[in-house]
């Protein structure tokens, strides 16, 4: 077998697909190292791809080049606009996923990509020389040597799955764990972190008394997450709510000591934001009964994932439970929920580009570097191929700025204020959301897209000219009028006569009055109209910050000899190594004072 690549990636999960992809547009050679080729980028949670926050993310990740949405579309068996009765900074698309096709797909799509040798192995070692990573250690193929290496494991690395008492020391869906990957990192510097993750029961469909629950009706729609994309959905796949009740809750009360997280048999730190069931309870004693979705796993629809049960109860438990759900009295469990205990980096390890800081042409990316969920992991699988090949090409590191995507937001907040839990991406945790739109997305990151050479000239000519149009247009409605006694004014009660542009910031306004039916951008106008004078507060408030992010950090900055710094400070400075001052303000312990002397001591220097 061919020893010797451009770049490996180690796994085939979300980031891994991203990466080797975005390493594959850039024309490398890329082995893509993973434990089981028929599971890549399963999906052993949830069967679903985008949600709040994270829609948008799947949908930056398309506008960056790379392919979730494009695959995401293509397995899609329902999919809807969250929050749409809300504003459109917090729209956002959810697709529900034939979770077996949608692994189908990729499989078949690698295997005609000539520059991807898909390999079934399992790493145990990093090949390293002189503080430089120069590939990997095989358990069936020996080494392997690429030029840039980049680990995407998932929650694999040291895996056990837990069930009350019961451990078993595998991956998701009794998949083969990687056993001496994390062990071996502790001794090229590495921070090793011990998370946690759960999942809860599947149901066979035929043993749901569906006369119990809550149908969801949702109409045929043209949503999807590419641009690329031709696929719509003729009929949408239903989904159904329902409710735990006060039995649910006696039980788990009652059995609280068998649940391997409060047992003490955990050690792993579980994701605040999306709790065990057991969890809950326990957080919120006074709430009695809390919501039970049922999600069909593939298109045929025998399967339903239980979402909002997720546990590690012992299995005579959780028939307990289950049958205390209205719908689930008679329910057959297919497969029990688990907590899953993992070995990830220290994200702090690791620079913006992903690339670590203990180690030369290695980078990380996805659950490995503390996060949870598909698209966060699909992001930074995306950003560590297009910085790997960047390196190899001898060009800058991409680094998305917190104004311009939540993929920015995500990468700074991990690699500069860590986090002791697997971090989940919310809309809260972005300061310009009114800028991060899922409307303008293409407006926002094409540029990043051209410049890192994941799209044609004429694909960015295209969207550059998209936004003149609508500038353009913008400029023309301040100058056409409407007057009180013509068919728009009467319909709309308007006295004394308007500006259309005037008119249509009214959100009562239906746009098609003014902008007619023939406008090719009605959505991304109107928007831009009624938001201006928020998203113009935004911008100013981004580009003051910018100003920040333009002053740039040596990496080889020894902060102990910068004078009347902190103590603080100078620790975590040293520690973190941040590229910009922005990024500097951001770390947790830096105060006002010390950002002051650091440009006061920098422009000393100059």
């Amino acid at each position: 077998m061919q020893n010797k690549f451009d770049a490996i990636v180690i796994g085939g999960g979300h980031a891994g697909i991203e990466a080797s992809y975005a390493l594959a547009k850039r024309g490398f050679y890329v082995a893509l190292i993973t434990l089981n080729k028929n599971k890549l980028a399963m999906l052993p949670c949830n069967p679903s791809i985008g949600g709040s926050a994270k829609g948008i993310i799947t949908r930056e990740i398309d506008t960056l080049g790379g392919m979730q949405g494009i695959f995401a579309d293509k397995a899609m068996i329902q999919i809807k606009m969250l929050n749409s009765s809300k504003g459109p900074a917090v729209w956002s698309l959810r697709a529900q996923i034939d979770k077996d096709k949608y692994c189908k797909i990729i499989l078949d799509d690698i295997l005609k990509n000539k520059h991807i040798t898909l390999i079934e192995d399992e790493v145990e070692d990093l090949i390293v020389k002189d503080n430089t990573c120069l590939g990997v250690v095989t358990k069936n193929n020996g080494e392997i040597y690429s030029k840039v290496t980049i680990m995407t494991t998932g929650v694999y690395m040291n895996a056990r799955i837990l069930r009350g008492e019961n451990v078993a020391y595998e991956g998701p869906d009794k998949e083969k764990r990687s056993s001496k990957l994390s062990e071996n990192l502790k001794k090229y510097g590495f921070e090793i972190l011990r998370l946690k993750t759960g999942t809860p029961c599947r149901i066979y469909t035929d043993s749901i008394d569906f006369s119990k629950v809550e149908k969801e009706f949702l109409e045929p729609n043209e949503l999807s997450f590419s641009k690329h994309s031709n696929i719509k959905l003729d009929s949408q796949t239903c989904c159904y709510l329902t409710h735990s009740t006060q039995e649910t809750k006696e039980i788990v009360e009652k059995n609280i000591k068998k649940s391997s997280l409060y047992s003490g048999l955990i050690i792993g730190i579980g994701p605040r934001y999306c709790p065990s069931f057991e969890d809950k309870i326990v957080r919120f004693p006074d709430k009695v009964s809390h919501h039970i979705f049922f999600e069909p796993e593939t298109a045929k629809g025998d399967i339903m994932y239980i979402n909002g049960l997720s546990t590690s109860m012992p299995e005579d438990v959780q028939d307990l439970m289950v049958k205390s759900i209205p719908g689930l009295e008679h329910a057959k469990v297919q497969k029990y929920g688990y907590a899953i205990e993992y070995d990830a980096i220290n994200p702090l390890n690791l620079y913006k580009s992903l690339e670590s800081k203990k180690l030369n042409n290695f980078f990380s990316a996805g659950q490995p570097n503390g996060t949870s969920g598909y698209e966060e992991a699909a992001a930074q699988g995306l950003i560590a191929g297009i910085n790997a090949a960047n390196k190899l090409d001898n060009m800058s590191p991409l680094e998305i700025a917190r104004s311009d995507g939540y993929i920015g937001v995500l990468i700074d907040d991990i690699v500069t204020k860590g986090t002791n839990e697997p971090y989940r991406m919310l809309t809260s945790r972005a300061e310009y959301r009114l800028i991060l739109r899922n409307d303008n997305i293409d407006e926002r990151l094409s540029k990043y897209a051209y410049e890192n050479k994941m799209i044609s000239k004429a694909e960015y000519d295209e969207v550059v000219n998209k936004y003149k149009l609508i500038n353009k247009r913008i400029q023309e409605l301040k100058n056409e009028y409407v007057s009180s006694t013509s068919d728009i004014g009467l319909k709309y009660n308007v006295v004394n006569g308007s500006s259309k542009l005037k008119l249509l910031a009214n959100p009562e306004v239906d746009s098609i009055d003014v902008l007619g039916k023939d406008f090719p951008y009605p959505n991304e106008l109107t928007i831009q109209v009624r938001l201006f004078g928020y998203v113009k507060k935004q911008q100013s408030m981004a580009e003051k910050m910018n100003h920040l992010e333009k002053l740039k950090l040596s990496t080889e900055i020894d902060y102990y000899q910068v004078p009347n710094l902190a103590i603080e400070a100078r620790e975590k400075l040293n520690k973190i190594k941040p590229t910009t001052i922005g990024q500097a303000s951001r770390i947790s312990g830096i105060n006002p004072a010390d950002i002051q002397m650091l440009i006061y001591w920098l422009n000393n220097k100059k």
